[in-house]
């Protein structure tokens, strides 16, 4: 029994005796392989990713930067008169109060009778889906001529909150307006790193064009204030 063996042995050690000075470096070979699989490429990814996070880092901070830059130079007196004509011109809601006021005020500026009028309000917690302008209408009867009709027309379309006339119908006494009231509820922002524009040139030649709509809830001293800054 211990013939066989060592008969089966000796290829074994003839075999060992001929590559025995491959085996340590082999051995090495694999151990290298398997440091380099389990450390040192898991350690590269990791500071690649390090790098990544470091360059957009740096990314949002000058972001902030000029932001900031954008902040300094903007007038809160400024940016407040802004937003105020803005808010008139454009509500947030669906300001009920303004766009009844802005009919009895043109009314009353253009010697109009008024006739009983609806407005269709809509669902009061109406969701905001889109960036689309929402409108208030309304089906407006007036007791008037051709000429005072185009008055109305005419003011009203300079008046604030904005408006537009979507169609005119004339009768031999009564003619009917039917206009849309525009407001624009703010939504909810899905982006957290949101840029801090200036105004642009455009934009603030609108601003200064609403400057001059009528609306009644708006001050002559307010609008002195707006005047002298510069829109």
């Amino acid at each position: 029994m211990n013939e066989k063996i060592n008969a089966d042995l000796k290829p074994l050690k003839f075999i060992f005796d001929r590559n025995k000075f491959y085996i340590l470096p082999v051995v090495i070979i694999l151990i290298c392989i398997i440091l380099l699989f389990q450390f040192i490429i898991p350690q590269f990814n990791a500071l690649l990713k390090t790098q990544e996070e470091a360059k957009d880092a740096s990314g949002k901070l000058e972001t902030l930067k000029e932001d900031l830059n954008v902040l300094v130079n903007t007038s809160e007196n400024s940016l407040d008169s802004q937003l105020k004509i803005l808010n008139l011109a454009l509500p947030l809601s669906k300001d009920f109060n303004g766009v009844l006021d802005s009919i009895y005020y043109v009314s009353q500026r253009t010697g109009v009778n008024l006739g009983a009028f609806s407005l269709q309000i809509g669902d009061l917690s109406e969701a905001i889906k889109n960036e689309k302008l929402s409108t208030i209408n309304v089906s407006l009867p007036i007791d008037a001529d051709v000429a005072a009709v185009n008055s109305f027309v005419e003011i009203i379309s300079n008046t604030v909150p904005l408006s537009e006339v979507s169609s005119i119908k004339i009768g031999d006494k009564t003619s009917t307006i039917n206009l849309s009231f525009y407001y624009k509820p703010l939504g909810s922002s899905s982006s957290k790193d949101i840029r801090i524009n200036p105004i642009s040139k455009k934009g603030l030649s609108l601003i200064n064009k609403l400057t001059g709509f009528e609306n009644i809830s708006y001050s002559s001293s307010e609008q002195s204030v707006a005047t002298s800054s510069g829109f």
